[in-house]
Protein backbone atom coordinates (compact mmCIF):
# COMPACT_ATOMS: atom_id res chain seq x y z
CA UNK A 1 0.00 0.00 0.00
CA UNK A 2 1.64 3.48 -0.79
CA UNK A 3 1.35 5.85 1.57
CA UNK A 4 1.42 9.38 -0.30
CA UNK A 5 0.39 11.77 1.85
CA UNK A 6 1.71 14.75 1.21
CA UNK A 7 2.83 13.76 -1.24
CA UNK A 8 -0.63 13.01 -3.55
CA UNK A 9 1.05 14.54 -6.57
CA UNK A 10 4.29 12.00 -6.87
CA UNK A 11 2.10 8.88 -8.67
CA UNK A 12 0.31 11.68 -10.53
CA UNK A 13 3.94 12.59 -11.65
CA UNK A 14 4.96 9.06 -12.08
CA UNK A 15 2.19 7.95 -14.10
CA UNK A 16 2.25 10.79 -16.41
CA UNK A 17 6.10 9.81 -16.89
CA UNK A 18 5.52 5.79 -17.53
CA UNK A 19 2.59 6.74 -19.89
CA UNK A 20 5.13 8.81 -22.01
CA UNK A 21 7.64 6.35 -22.31
CA UNK A 22 5.97 4.76 -26.09
CA UNK A 23 6.48 7.65 -27.09
CA UNK A 24 9.41 9.15 -25.42
CA UNK A 25 11.62 7.10 -23.54
CA UNK A 26 14.54 8.96 -23.22
CA UNK A 27 12.37 11.69 -21.65
CA UNK A 28 10.27 9.39 -19.49
CA UNK A 29 13.60 7.71 -18.10
CA UNK A 30 15.93 10.91 -17.18
CA UNK A 31 12.26 12.36 -15.54
CA UNK A 32 11.58 9.31 -13.57
CA UNK A 33 15.52 8.68 -12.75
CA UNK A 34 15.37 12.68 -11.71
CA UNK A 35 12.73 11.88 -9.42
CA UNK A 36 13.75 8.99 -8.11
CA UNK A 37 17.25 9.50 -7.12
CA UNK A 38 17.62 13.76 -7.49
CA UNK A 39 20.91 14.01 -9.31
CA UNK A 40 22.39 16.71 -10.08
CA UNK A 41 20.80 17.65 -14.00
CA UNK A 42 24.60 17.73 -15.68
CA UNK A 43 25.06 13.90 -13.74
CA UNK A 44 21.85 12.53 -14.72
CA UNK A 45 22.48 13.95 -18.38
CA UNK A 46 25.94 12.33 -18.23
CA UNK A 47 24.92 9.08 -16.83
CA UNK A 48 27.04 6.19 -18.78
CA UNK A 49 25.50 2.64 -19.14
CA UNK A 50 29.12 1.15 -17.48
CA UNK A 51 27.68 3.26 -14.66
CA UNK A 52 24.76 0.80 -13.79
CA UNK A 53 25.19 -2.90 -12.53
CA UNK A 54 22.06 -3.57 -13.03
CA UNK A 55 22.44 -7.42 -11.84
CA UNK A 56 23.82 -5.91 -8.61
CA UNK A 57 21.13 -3.18 -8.26
CA UNK A 58 23.78 -0.32 -8.08
CA UNK A 59 24.10 3.00 -9.96
CA UNK A 60 28.14 4.40 -9.69
CA UNK A 61 27.64 8.14 -9.30
CA UNK A 62 31.40 9.38 -8.75
CA UNK A 63 32.54 7.40 -5.70
CA UNK A 64 28.47 7.44 -4.63
CA UNK A 65 27.02 3.62 -5.34
CA UNK A 66 23.32 4.66 -4.91
CA UNK A 67 21.14 1.58 -4.62
CA UNK A 68 18.69 0.80 -7.87
CA UNK A 69 15.14 -0.55 -6.50
CA UNK A 70 13.60 -3.22 -8.35
CA UNK A 71 10.98 -1.14 -10.11
CA UNK A 72 13.92 0.66 -11.76
CA UNK A 73 16.09 -1.84 -12.32
CA UNK A 74 13.12 -3.27 -14.31
CA UNK A 75 12.39 0.20 -16.32
CA UNK A 76 16.20 0.52 -17.10
CA UNK A 77 16.44 -3.14 -18.68
CA UNK A 78 13.20 -2.27 -20.27
CA UNK A 79 14.86 1.25 -21.61
CA UNK A 80 17.86 -0.79 -22.44
CA UNK A 81 15.74 -2.84 -24.58
CA UNK A 82 14.24 0.06 -26.90
CA UNK A 83 17.07 2.48 -26.90
CA UNK A 84 19.76 -0.29 -27.51
CA UNK A 85 22.16 0.30 -29.69
CA UNK A 86 23.08 4.18 -28.73
CA UNK A 87 26.44 3.96 -27.37
CA UNK A 88 27.60 3.79 -23.92
CA UNK A 89 25.21 7.20 -22.45
CA UNK A 90 22.06 6.65 -21.18
CA UNK A 91 20.46 9.52 -22.82
CA UNK A 92 21.03 10.58 -26.59
CA UNK A 93 19.08 13.37 -27.85
CA UNK A 94 17.09 14.05 -30.49
CA UNK A 95 20.09 14.17 -33.33
CA UNK A 96 22.14 11.41 -31.60
CA UNK A 97 24.56 13.32 -29.78
CA UNK A 98 24.00 14.05 -25.79
CA UNK A 99 21.14 15.10 -24.84
CA UNK A 100 21.35 18.59 -23.21
CA UNK A 101 19.91 20.42 -20.40
CA UNK A 102 17.32 22.32 -22.51
CA UNK A 103 16.52 19.66 -24.95
CA UNK A 104 15.57 17.27 -21.66
CA UNK A 105 14.08 19.89 -19.98
CA UNK A 106 11.69 20.46 -22.84
CA UNK A 107 10.74 17.06 -23.37
CA UNK A 108 10.17 16.12 -19.61
CA UNK A 109 8.41 19.41 -19.55
CA UNK A 110 6.04 17.92 -22.27
CA UNK A 111 5.42 15.03 -20.77
CA UNK A 112 4.51 16.99 -17.56
CA UNK A 113 2.10 18.97 -19.13
CA UNK A 114 4.31 21.54 -18.57
CA UNK A 115 4.17 21.59 -14.74
CA UNK A 116 7.51 20.51 -13.81
CA UNK A 117 11.29 20.48 -15.17
CA UNK A 118 13.89 18.02 -14.34
CA UNK A 119 15.44 20.58 -11.30
CA UNK A 120 11.77 20.07 -10.06
CA UNK A 121 11.85 17.07 -9.84
CA UNK A 122 15.30 16.27 -8.75
CA UNK A 123 14.55 19.29 -5.70
CA UNK A 124 11.65 17.35 -4.78
CA UNK A 125 13.84 14.24 -4.42
CA UNK A 126 15.79 15.83 -2.50
CA UNK A 127 13.56 17.36 -0.13
CA UNK A 128 11.91 14.26 0.63
CA UNK A 129 15.06 12.02 0.65
CA UNK A 130 18.18 14.23 1.54
CA UNK A 131 20.14 11.21 2.04
CA UNK A 132 20.53 11.06 -1.89
CA UNK A 133 22.15 14.38 -1.63
CA UNK A 134 24.31 13.31 1.02
CA UNK A 135 27.26 11.43 -0.67
CA UNK A 136 29.81 14.09 0.88
CA UNK A 137 28.67 13.69 4.49
CA UNK A 138 28.36 10.06 4.35
CA UNK A 139 31.94 9.97 3.61
CA UNK A 140 32.68 12.47 5.85
CA UNK A 141 31.59 11.04 8.56
CA UNK A 142 33.66 7.44 7.49
CA UNK A 143 36.39 9.89 7.36
CA UNK A 144 36.03 11.34 10.46
CA UNK A 145 35.51 7.61 12.52
CA UNK A 146 38.88 6.85 10.36
CA UNK A 147 40.73 9.77 12.22
CA UNK A 148 39.38 8.10 15.67
CA UNK A 149 40.90 5.64 15.21
CA UNK A 150 38.55 3.27 13.64
CA UNK A 151 39.89 0.07 12.32
CA UNK A 152 39.23 -1.32 8.98
CA UNK A 153 36.62 -3.36 10.10
CA UNK A 154 34.61 -0.86 12.27
CA UNK A 155 35.26 1.29 8.98
CA UNK A 156 33.44 -1.53 7.33
CA UNK A 157 30.88 -2.08 9.21
CA UNK A 158 29.55 1.49 9.36
CA UNK A 159 29.98 1.89 5.69
CA UNK A 160 27.61 -1.23 5.62
CA UNK A 161 25.38 0.34 8.40
CA UNK A 162 25.62 3.64 5.86
CA UNK A 163 24.44 1.78 2.63
CA UNK A 164 21.82 0.05 4.57
CA UNK A 165 20.17 3.20 5.71
CA UNK A 166 19.94 4.65 1.99
CA UNK A 167 18.94 1.57 0.16
CA UNK A 168 15.95 1.21 3.19
CA UNK A 169 15.12 5.79 2.65
CA UNK A 170 15.13 5.11 -1.25
CA UNK A 171 13.71 1.73 -0.93
CA UNK A 172 10.26 3.26 1.40
CA UNK A 173 10.63 6.74 -1.58
CA UNK A 174 10.31 4.99 -4.73
CA UNK A 175 7.55 2.24 -3.26
CA UNK A 176 5.68 3.83 -0.39
CA UNK A 177 5.58 7.78 -1.89
CA UNK A 178 6.31 7.55 -5.57
CA UNK A 179 4.62 3.92 -5.30
CA UNK A 180 6.71 3.24 -8.76
CA UNK A 181 6.25 -0.57 -8.88
CA UNK A 182 2.21 0.46 -8.64
CA UNK A 183 2.27 2.53 -11.47
CA UNK A 184 4.15 0.35 -13.73
CA UNK A 185 2.51 -2.90 -12.51
CA UNK A 186 -1.00 -1.04 -13.65
CA UNK A 187 0.59 0.02 -17.14
CA UNK A 188 2.23 -3.47 -17.59
CA UNK A 189 5.83 -2.52 -16.85
CA UNK A 190 7.07 -5.99 -15.72
CA UNK A 191 10.04 -7.79 -16.26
Amino acid sequence: MCMTAGYEWATTVVGDLLDGFNGDPVAAVVGLMALGYGQPVPVLLQAQWPDFDLQSGVWRVGVEALPLTAPFVVLLKRYRRCCAGRGGGLFVGSRDGSLGKAEANARVHELLREFFNLSDLCAMAICACPDLGAAELRAQRLREYADLGATAEQLEALEREINGRLRRLVKAWHGDVLCVAAAMSTRGFTH
